[in-house]
């Protein structure tokens, strides 16, 4: 081959690398580079016939040409790397000694080697030279610049320069990627092949087909897959990768320091169940993640007690969970006391079942409220002046009532038009707008049946119900502030720390625990109804712990609550939920004092008080605005280790039930792709966990 036609060839190779090249086809640049080295090979067996450096020069005609600067030049150029040039030898240097004119002719015998010959060493070297600059700067591959790669491993390997500038070895048989730096060695790559080539036939097989794992590198492949052979040939790559993102959730998972809080349920709209479950990772942060997700009018099994038994064993957790509660069913058909007695007899500490959610809770209390007032005779009769209102025949004598009663200086202070539209409370406060025109119609209409109507209990019952819209009101806005947050990036029912459930109740419940002792009979009856609604929705460990553990609060909200939801007897109701925490945190620091990672402290074993004494001793800490109670957690851990791991265990109990499935949203267009539904399920769970890979 002559040596211009060549090294274009060389040239357009590159060109056509700088547009082709991937790790898959490396093996073809690979032979070009060995062919490269070749030539270097034969320029040094050329060099061994020219005299070493500071021989005397021996006679021979140049035409002109310097040839001891070139031969300097030369071995210059020879010192440097195999497809680089030495920084203090450029190529016009090399051209000028080469061909400077009027210098005196230099003779020498090189054995009967000719000067054209020499020449051909510089071509060479020159154009070898720009071969290996133009290469590294086109593909980013980089060959090994002082030895050649030895090792017989990297005949199944290609190892190149990755754009984050580390090198990268890729496995040609089943594409994975590993550490390709010469410091790493290749211990670690000869393991891979030993276990790789068990299976080398399958992935020879799998090697025709397209990967979807990395799409940066597969997308033009996978769309003319899809255009030739339509969406169920990648069926199998989809299984294949749902395998791949569900085996990295499960390894994250099981690294975790803390306990789970499972959540089971259903999305209507789009007819799957799901098990999602909330945690605290190893940065205190909440978190919390998808584990199921599966169409329940599918051929597939129900998630029936069994079913859920086998999940959670499959995701190792039947030892690690905390708190279990199930949205989907009834509850004739609940499924969780039976987990939970299950899973309680597989663990020391206790796990808590269908306990209920602060959305519950304060649902519960507005409804008992609510039902004070509905619950009135008087509401019954303001219905019949309702209809009495609404009577054709009576509309002349109820305008003559609105006069007279004007006319005596007395105001109507009604505000509503269409009463055909009015209930409840509204209707009441119609009624109480019309008092004296009704008062009126007594007198001047004598078939006017409402006679003996109460307009004292009215008027308590109006006073009472405004208090009531008051606070349903404001239990309506606190909703909208958990379930439409500013930021659509994070839903806020999946920030809510359980702390803070104590507080939104106890905020609610002494708005109407105030007036307990008035005259007014709703008031009375609503304070009693609160203790019922109390005792069935907020007196257990999962509220009272979480406030507890706030360093701001601890005991003392506690305290003051349950004295004014139980008067008299609040001492006694406070000890004895208090009896339960102290139950729980002696298992905690049970579990602590066992385990081999903690060292035992010998201030603490000098002290006469537990852990849980001193936390509640010390000093509380100032209510701050903007007060992270994961991070002061994560540095009072030391101080504190089993409250610590209580904290992270109950503060990351969902208290705030949510309407809808918050990554609805980005499975959507999975739903309308042409795939059977077991598909859809699996693509459907496999996206959101590769949206999830931020916190793992």
């Amino acid at each position: 081959m002559e040596n211009d036609e060549g090294i274009k060839c060389l040239l357009d190779l590159i060109e056509w690398c700088k547009k082709n090249f991937n790790p898959e086809n490396g093996g073809n640049l690979g032979k070009t580079i060995t062919f490269l080295q070749s030539l270097q090979q034969e320029i040094q067996e050329i060099e061994c016939l020219l005299p070493p450096q500071g021989a005397a020069p021996t006679s021979f005609n140049t035409h002109g040409t310097d040839l001891q600067r070139g031969q300097e030049i030369e071995s210059s150029a020879l010192q440097g790397d195999a497809f680089g040039s030495n920084p203090h030898v450029n190529e016009q240097e090399i051209e000028s000694a080469a061909h400077q004119g009027g210098a005196a002719p230099t003779s020498f015998n090189v054995h009967g080697t000719n000067l054209q010959r020499g020449q051909e060493i510089t071509q060479i070297r020159k154009q070898n030279t720009n071969f290996g600059s133009t290469l590294n700067q086109g593909i980013n591959m980089e060959m090994n610049k002082k030895r050649k790669l030895r090792s017989d491993v990297w005949n199944h390997f290609i190892r190149y320069r990755h754009e984050d500038k580390e090198m990268k070895a890729q496995c040609q048989h089943c594409k994975k990627y590993f550490n390709g730096s010469s410091k790493s060695g290749t211990t670690h790559l000869r393991n891979h092949l030993k276990s790789c080539l068990k299976n080398q036939n399958i992935v020879a097989d799998k090697m025709k087909e397209l990967s979807v794992v990395d799409q940066e590198l597969n997308h033009c492949n996978l769309a003319r897959k899809v255009i030739k052979y339509g969406w169920d040939n990648i069926k199998d790559d989809i299984i294949e990768v749902y395998e791949e993102e569900k085996d990295k959730l499960h390894r994250y998972l099981a690294k975790l320091p803390g306990r789970f809080n499972v959540i089971i349920g259903k999305d209507t709209g789009y007819g799957v169940q799901f098990v999602k479950i909330w945690f605290i990772d190893d940065k205190w942060k909440l978190k919390t993640r998808l584990i199921h997700w599966k169409n329940y009018d599918s051929d597939g099994e129900p998630l029936n007690e069994d079913s859920l038994k086998r999940l959670i064993q499959d995701w190792n957790m039947d030892k690690r969970i905390l708190s279990m509660i199930d949205h989907r069913v009834d509850p004739s058909k609940d499924l969780v006391p039976q987990l939970t007695n299950w899973l309680n007899e597989r663990v020391s500490l206790p796990v808590i079942g269908n306990y209920k959610t602060c959305h519950k809770s304060l649902g519960g209390f507005e409804f008992s409220v609510k039902f004070v007032a509905m619950g009135s005779d008087i509401m019954s009769e303001v219905r019949e002046l309702k209809d009495y209102y609404m009577t054709s025949s009576n509309k002349y004598k109820f305008d003559l009532a609105v006069k007279q009663v004007e006319s005596m200086g007395k105001k109507v202070t009604s505000k509503y038009n269409d009463v055909s539209c009015l209930y409840n409370f509204k209707l009441l406060d119609w009624a109480m707008g019309y008092k004296e025109v009704f008062c009126e119609l007594k007198r001047i209409d004598p078939d006017f049946t409402s006679s003996n109507f109460d307009w004292d209990d009215a008027a308590s019952l109006h006073s009472y119900w405004v208090v009531f819209e008051d606070i349903k009101n404001d239990i309506w806005k606190l909703e909208i502030d958990i379930w439409e947050p500013e930021d659509d990036s994070e839903l806020a029912n999946d920030s809510k720390l359980a702390n803070e459930c104590f507080p939104m109740v106890y905020h609610f419940f002494l708005r109407m625990l105030r007036f307990k002792n008035t005259e007014n009979q709703y008031f009375r009856l609503a304070a009693l109804r609160c203790r019922e609604v109390f005792d069935e929705h907020c007196n257990n460990i999962v509220t009272v712990i979480p406030v507890i553990l706030d360093p701001r609060f601890k005991l003392d909200i506690v305290e003051r609550f349950y004295n004014e939801v139980y008067d008299n007897e609040g001492d006694l109701h406070f000890k004895k939920i208090m009896d339960d925490v102290k139950n729980i945190y002696n298992k905690y620091a049970t579990d602590v004092n066992n385990s081999s990672m903690v060292i035992a402290n010998p201030n603490e074993a000098a002290s006469s008080k537990s852990e849980f004494e001193r936390y509640l001793t010390a000093d509380k800490v100032p209510p701050l605005e903007g007060f992270d109670i994961l991070e002061w957690w994560r540095k009072n851990s030391p101080t504190y280790p089993a409250l610590a791991m209580m904290a992270r265990d109950f503060l990351s109990i969902p208290i705030v039930d949510s309407p809808y499935v918050y990554f609805a949203d980005d499975v959507t267009d999975i739903y309308y792709m042409d795939f059977d539904v077991g598909l859809k399920d699996v693509s459907a769970c496999t996206k959101v966990w590769l949206n999830d890979h931020d916190c793992m």
